[in-house]
C-alpha cells in the first residue's frame, strides 16, 4: 500500500519539463527545544520539484524521522537519577505541496513553502523490566495520519540551476486520534536539476546575408 501511494505522489512529476531533485538531513524535535524537547532525533528527505514557472515549483517529498526520548527514574531519598529506558517514534512524511521563491534570478534564493500528505508513526520502546510500572501509558504501535508543513528557506545555486545547495526550517502539525502533536526540523542538503528549461528554445543564430558581388570593368 505504501509503495502505490509514493507511486501515486511522484508520477505526475515525471513529465517532460525541469525535474529538480533534492536530499537533505535535519534535526528533528517535537514540542520544543533544549529542556522543553520531548522526542528529538534526526532525520534524511528526498524531493522532486517540477518547475511550472521560475517562481514556482509543486513538490513531492518522502522521508523518515527517527526520534527517541529517554526514560528517567528519580529516587525519593536522595534525588538521583536513572535512565532505564527510552521511547522511539519514527515518522514517515508522504506528501505533496509547492514553494515559492521571492528572488529567482539571483544566487541567492529565498523561498517559503506549503506541503500536505499523509504522516505514518510508529511507536516503540526498550525498558528494564524492574521499571516497567515508571512508564505505564508509553504509545505504542503504528498509525498513518494527516499532517501539513510550512517551510521557510535559502537556497544557493547558479543561474542555470544545475547544482545547489539549500538550508530551511520546517514545521510540521501532524493531527493523532489523541491529539495533536508538533515538530521542528533544521534541514540542509544539495540539490541537482535536469531536463529543459521553461519556455526554453534553442538559440538562433543570424547569418548576415551575403555581400553582393560586383565585377570590376
Amino acid at each position: 500500500m505504501k509503495k502505490i501511494l509514493l507511486l501515486f505522489l511522484f508520477i505526475p512529476f515525471l513529465a517532460t519539463a525541469q525535474i529538480q531533485v533534492s536530499s537533505s538531513f535535519n534535526y528533528t524535535v517535537e514540542k520544543g527545544f533544549s529542556d522543553e524537547a520531548h522526542f528529538a532525533g534526526s532525520g534524511f528527505e528526498l524531493s522532486l520539484r517540477k518547475h511550472i514557472s521560475d517562481k514556482f515549483r509543486t513538490t513531492a517529498t518522502v522521508g523518515i524521522y527517527d526520534m527517541r526520548i529517554a526514560l528517567i527514574a528519580v529516587s525519593n531519598y536522595d534525588y538521583s537519577s536513572k535512565t532505564y529506558g527510552h521511547s522511539y517514534k519514527t515518522v514517515v512524511p508522504l506528501t505533496i505541496g509547492g514553494e515559492y521563491y521571492l528572488l529567482s534570478k539571483k544566487l541567492v534564493k529565498p523561498f517559503i513553502g506549503l506541503e500536505t500528505g499523509a504522516f505514518y508513526t510508529n511507536y516503540d520502546s526498550q525498558i528494564n523490566e524492574s521499571y516497567r510500572s515508571y512508564s505505564p501509558n508509553l504509545p505504542m504501535g503504528e498509525c498513518i495520519n494527516w499532517g501539513f508543513s510550512p517551510t521557510i528557506g535559502i537556497h544557493l545555486q547558479e543561474y542555470a540551476d544545475r547544482l545547489g545547495i539549500f538550508a530551511k526550517i520546517k514545521y510540521t502539525g501532524i493531527t493523532y486520534s489523541d491529539g495533536y502533536t508538533n515538530l521542528v526540523s533544521l534541514s540542509a542538503g544539495i540539490t541537482f536539476k535536469f531536463g529543459k528549461k521553461i519556455n526554453w528554445r534553442p538559440p538562433v543564430i543570424e547569418v548576415p546575408e551575403t555581400t553582393p558581388y560586383y565585377e570590376k570593368k
